[in-house]
């Protein structure tokens, strides 16, 4: 149960106002259905409704007054205009769980992929440091010993300042955070001072929500520019926009490679099933890392971990520890035992590069054939469709193209979307139905082989229609094979 808070109203937003109207908020919320007596009600106009329209349902609750983008004279309410009610819920909610907030250690990562595995390594090498520290991002959020189920990467201003004065109270005092491109240009993580900004990698995804590759990219930078004035960046020189991030932001770096000259660097490591074993030359002197995480692309998180944890002042044996500690991540590269002689694996992989990466990881693992079993999820970026259907079938042995979360789509649009691209499908199997395809698969795969169930990962529905129903890919493949 979150602690009550209260504050004045001339505290929050930048409007004069007289002694009658300087009103004692106790809290601050943009959902009419969450005000209670007291609130201060911010309209946001948001994808599917606008919350203009419930000024008058946030007042029957308790609201005592509303921030506004314009006023609506039939609701008997005090209305404060702004330019941008979204970005005035930032500034609002920012001032109103201010000073317990700024007591915080705050790590934000951002990238396509690998923003969640990072997220956790950070958060374990805060842990070992004696931060003791929540965590907000794709799977859930924890916070002391609560843990919420994720309804948004990033969710909104509010809320997550909320979950941070938590924390705080519940005795944390690091956070490590998810920050998504979504939220970053929906201003979600405005006035959040970061003391460490991570950038992963940048590849195709979400260009349903940006107008462009440029605006994606745009939306990512901005992390950075949230860094307080002692904070810093940790970029990757092994993606391309790496070297753009470092000539254009204002801000210490410790960059990380696999393949140059950085200041965390992977000199040499092996990958197998049963974990990672990197050498890294740090400013700090040499550091090896055994970690239980599988995929070469996994070095690129661990050391962006050990660069984090650097930019930190952790000493590398607290590093390297807080790293070691973690045994896996839900649904990245997770390995669902089954008595069958086949390795099977279930991967959030759900943009073309993690694909790639993940078949790329997998094949040079697997002693005959990988399978596939993926979708892409409707009412999302279309474009990389038939780009996953190509690097399935480049990678793979067997594809199997099914349902992913069609939400308001046809999964037949979807799954011939994907067919475009696979020029040969002699084996290429399509089974809309996704329990059906993974069953397909585990039933054909011979010993030796891998299958791979793609694009869910710690999922535990499906969404069609707008309706979500239970789904687990990992407890369907233990049912399946039971």
């Amino acid at each position: 149960m979150s602690e009550k808070k209260l504050k004045r109203l001339s505290t929050l937003i930048d409007h004069p106002l007289s002694a009658a109207e300087d009103l004692q908020i106790g809290s601050v919320v943009y959902d009419s259905r969450k005000t209670t007596e007291s609130s201060l009600f911010v309209a946001i106009k948001g994808f599917a409704v606008d919350g203009h329209s419930y000024l008058e349902k946030a007042r029957q609750n308790g609201a005592v007054a509303a921030v506004v983008a314009h006023i609506n004279k039939a609701v008997d309410l005090p209305q404060y205009i702004v330019v941008d009610t979204r970005k005035a819920l930032a500034d609002i909610a920012a001032r109103f769980f201010q000073p317990e907030i700024s007591k915080l250690r705050i790590a934000g990562v951002t990238g396509t992929n690998g923003k969640t595995t990072t997220s956790y390594l950070i958060r374990s090498v805060f842990n070992a440091a004696g931060i003791a520290s929540g965590l907000i991002g794709t799977i859930q959020y924890e916070i002391g010993k609560r843990c919420i189920k994720a309804w948004n990467t990033t969710p909104e201003s509010v809320d997550i300042f909320q979950m941070m004065y938590d924390m705080v109270k519940s005795g944390q005092n690091g956070c490590v955070l998810e920050a998504s491109s979504h939220g970053l240009a929906l201003n979600r993580l405005d006035n959040i001072g970061f003391d460490i900004a991570v950038f992963t990698n940048l590849s195709q995804d979400h260009l349903d929500f940006h107008n462009d590759f440029e605006d994606y990219f745009q939306a990512k930078k901005k992390l950075f520019s949230l860094l307080r004035s002692d904070g810093k960046a940790v970029i990757n020189l092994d993606d391309p926009y790496g070297d753009r991030l470092c000539a254009e932001i204002q801000a210490e770096i410790i960059d990380f490679s696999t393949t140059r000259e950085a200041a965390v660097m992977a000199t040499e490591w092996k990958n197998t099933l049963a974990g990672l074993h990197i050498n890294v030359h740090t400013p700090l002197g040499p550091i090896l890392i055994n970690s239980k995480l599988i995929g070469e692309f996994n070095v690129e998180n661990i050391l962006a971990t050990v660069a984090a944890g650097i930019g930190m002042n952790f000493d590398l044996e607290t590093i390297k520890r807080g790293i070691e500690n973690v045994n896996a991540v839900p649904g990245r590269l997770q390995p669902v035992p089954v008595k069958k002689d086949i390795t099977v694996i279930v991967d959030y992989s759900h943009t073309p590069d993690a694909l790639q990466k993940a078949l790329k990881v997998l094949g040079g693992m697997t002693k005959n054939n990988v399978w596939v079993v993926f979708g892409c999820g409707g009412d999302r970026d279309k474009k990389k469709r038939p780009i996953m259907g190509k690097i399935a079938s480049t990678y793979a042995q067997h594809v199997i193209v099914t349902s992913d979360n069609p939400r308001s789509e046809t999964p037949a649009t979807i799954i011939d979307a994907i067919l475009n691209g696979i020029s040969d499908r002699k084996n290429t199997v399509v089974r809309e139905n996704r329990r059906e395809a993974i069953k397909y698969a585990l039933d054909h795969a011979l010993p030796g082989d891998t299958v791979l169930v793609a694009g869910k990962g710690h999922e535990d529905y499906q969404e069609i229609s707008g309706v979500k129903h239970p789904f687990d890919d990992r407890l369907v493949i233990r049912e399946l094979m039971s």
